[in-house]
């Protein structure tokens, strides 16, 4: 297990049963927001880890793992989307957090779009960081009727000759990534045991439309070569809604691919969010 002194753990109810929710919090050195990151399927809070070392942005960050990866319990019953929307913001009104900015990566990104819709008031923020829910994904690996075959699944993939494959695929060169960074990628796969047991990539009907109408200001970050999530297809579905930044080069993993060009995007975000802010 990874070592983490941020390490913290708030017990939730989802369906009426507790659950065990791990985060970790890189507290604020001056004025700013509170952000939460949400990592993506097949994923955990450690995604961010290098992102946050550099303290990209004003404020405080948390980084959580959604039910089911990384070091959160596994609930008994297998989630549906509007779990883990409960989960982000019980995790909110549990720790009286005031309008965190939420940044949703890839499944984050959709378990975050959730939590604004529904939840408008308690978020002041969302960043979208090569998400889903604007249509089904492509090009995915697709999950067995059998848990315990894609567990198998998962434990061969995270090693590096089929993990380098799918890094590739993703956008990233396998030999340009940090042993530490790859650590972590593999701890977040193999423990994605949600993952391994779904039978079919979440549905988010009208996902765009819906933030929308949240008015909570809002603002996407993409790369231009993310094969689960084609820019053109992306940039179709947002239209005029919300701001779209694209990471030139960058595929389905835009913090690892350019964390310098990222952070420049992130905080570009950050302005907008601020002056829609300002102005309601």
């Amino acid at each position: 297990m990874l070592a983490d002194p941020r390490k913290q753990t708030t017990v939730i109810l989802l369906r009426d049963r507790p659950l065990r929710l791990v985060w970790s919090l890189w507290p604020a050195l001056g004025e700013g927001p509170t952000w939460i990151f949400i990592h993506g399927m097949g994923s955990s809070r450690w995604a961010f880890a290098d992102l946050l070392a550099q303290r990209p942005v004003p404020g405080q960050y948390l980084a959580v793992d959604l039910p089911g990866f990384g070091d959160s319990q596994l609930p008994p019953f297998v989630q549906t989307l509007d779990d883990f929307r409960d989960a982000v913001h019980q995790l909110i009104q549990q720790l009286h957090l005031r309008q965190p900015i939420l940044v949703g990566h890839s499944f984050g990104g959709m378990v975050a779009g959730r939590v604004v819709s529904d939840f408008p008031s308690d978020v002041g923020g969302l960043v979208l960081v090569a998400s889903a829910g604007y249509f089904p994904p492509e090009n995915a690996m697709k999950t067995l009727p059998w848990t315990w075959l894609n567990r198998i699944g998962i434990w061969i993939t995270s090693f590096d000759f089929y993990g380098d494959r799918m890094l590739q695929a993703l956008g990233l060169n396998p030999s340009e990534i940090p042993p530490s960074t790859r650590e972590r990628m593999r701890y977040g796969w193999r423990r994605a045991k949600e993952m391994a047991r779904m039978r079919e990539f979440y549905p988010a009907p009208n996902f765009v439309e819906h933030i929308f109408q949240s008015t909570v200001p809002t603002v996407a970050i993409h790369g231009d070569r993310d094969i689960l999530f084609p820019l053109p297809k992306v940039r179709e579905a947002i239209g005029s809604a919300f701001p779209l930044l694209v990471l030139q080069g960058a595929g389905h993993l835009p913090y690892d691919y350019d964390l310098d060009g990222f952070i420049v995007l992130l905080n570009e975000a950050y302005q907008r969010i601020r002056h829609e802010a300002n102005k309601s």
